[in-house]
């Protein structure tokens, strides 16, 4: 199947991860009274389960076991309250634009959890108030990782260098490439600005986007439109800018001629470019993502058609998840983004979701693959619609490439 320029295929009915964002952001319209008595329940939760758990010990002090269980839901309550009042705050504070409900109502079993963490200390015999006010210490925790993950991290925007080499290029001759990907503009903020200065102090021969400009929870919203284009019409590199799209569920065919109109930027749809460098060539190939492969395999083997074989090429396409097939079509650089990195990472384990078809196989970073350079952006935004704007050990990037010939 062949995707025309202006047609939109249908969501591949295995995209859970759309699904999801989609049907969790209705969560935003449980009217706010409702979601306050859910909190409260929440909390009265914690301090019954606080309670039960304490009269299992069977301990001389069990009549101390109701004002400990009340310690706990008061604590309870008390942060549940604080993280709405956080999430809240965000906007009023031009740090992020997402919704409330969705992330608060996620945080509910976690606080619970955090609730009852201290009954370890109970039950090693901990006199039970100090158990109970020892429960603050998860809470506190919690929160604090809450505010680094939402107000600062998101901005520790910085540079991944990366050096490669290839005899498709005179020896000692260098091109400077500079990626982009998932800018996912809700508004700009100090991210963006910061990413505007970044990018053009690098002083790139080409930059490169690989999809996903604006924010899910706002497509086609003018004022973000209007912001997208603020910011890629201050990119600048000294022989060209080259785009693909992303997912066309963020990026659908009828939006990128307004994101791009007049601004030198070069939409690859599916098709490859050669450009001259003293003597040698340079091909940027970009291909359209839907997420099916039955449409993007041939998106991909159409975009790298015909190019030149001493050329070096560059592949750029949304995903991670056509390796084999951007290797055989003769890529020498694979560039992708959508992962984010996971956005959400934990120790040792790295993302807890990419929603790539290949998993955590390519959730990150650099990868080397039959003669194949692959790199996968943690990318500059952040996911939309129910999503938390945050990211945790996985801070936003710039990649710059250096490919230097041997």
């Amino acid at each position: 199947m062949v995707l025309a320029v202006n047609d939109e295929p249908p969501v591949d009915p295995k995209n859970w991860f759309h699904r999801a964002l989609v049907g969790l952001h209705e969560l935003t319209r449980i009217p706010s009274p409702l979601l306050a008595g859910i909190l409260l329940g929440v909390a009265c939760a914690a301090g019954a389960l606080w309670y039960a758990a304490t009269r299992a010990f069977g301990t001389d002090a069990d009549t101390r076991s109701l004002p400990e269980a009340g310690i706990a839901a008061g604590l309870c309550a008390l942060f549940l309250a604080v993280d709405w009042a956080w999430l809240a705050a965000l906007p009023r504070w031009k740090v992020s634009f997402g919704p409330v409900k969705p992330p608060l109502v996620a945080l509910l079993p976690v606080r619970l959890v955090a609730s009852l963490l201290p009954l370890a200390a109970r039950a090693v015999g901990l006199p039970p108030t100090w158990s109970a006010l020892a429960g603050a210490l998860p809470h506190l925790l919690l929160s604090g990782v809450i505010v680094y993950a939402t107000y600062y991290e998101p901005f520790r925007l910085g540079v991944t260098y990366i050096e490669l080499e290839t005899p498709k290029l005179a020896r000692g001759q260098r091109v400077r490439l500079v990626q982009l990907s998932d800018l996912h503009v809700e508004r700009v903020t100090r991210r963006e600005r910061a990413l505007v200065d970044a990018v053009n102090a690098l002083d790139a021969d080409h930059v490169l986007l690989t999809g996903d400009y604006l924010n899910f929870s706002y497509i086609g919203e003018a004022r973000a439109i209007a912001d997208v284009r603020q910011v890629l019409g201050r990119l600048s590199a000294r022989e060209g800018i080259y785009a693909v799209r992303g997912t066309h569920q963020v990026d659908p065919n009828a939006l990128l001629p307004v994101l791009f109109d007049e601004l030198p930027v070069r939409w690859l749809r599916n098709e490859h470019l050669t450009v001259g460098h003293d003597g040698h060539r340079v091909t940027f190939a970009g291909a359209s993502c839907t997420r099916r492969r039955d449409i993007d395999v041939p998106a991909v083997e159409r975009a790298l058609a015909g190019a030149p074989e001493d050329a070096y090429t560059v592949l750029l396409y949304h995903t991670p998840d056509l390796v084999p097939e951007a290797a055989s079509g003769g890529a020498d650089l694979y560039l992708a983004g959508h992962t984010h990195g996971g956005q959400i990472r934990l120790p040792w384990y790295g993302a807890l979701i990419t929603a790539t078809d290949v998993g955590k196989r390519y959730e990150m970073g650099r990868y080397d693959v039959d003669g194949l350079t692959l790199y996968v952006s943690r990318g500059v935004g952040m996911e939309g619609m129910a999503a938390p704007r945050a990211r945790f050990l996985c801070p936003p990037e710039i990649v710059c490439i250096d490919v230097t010939g041997i």
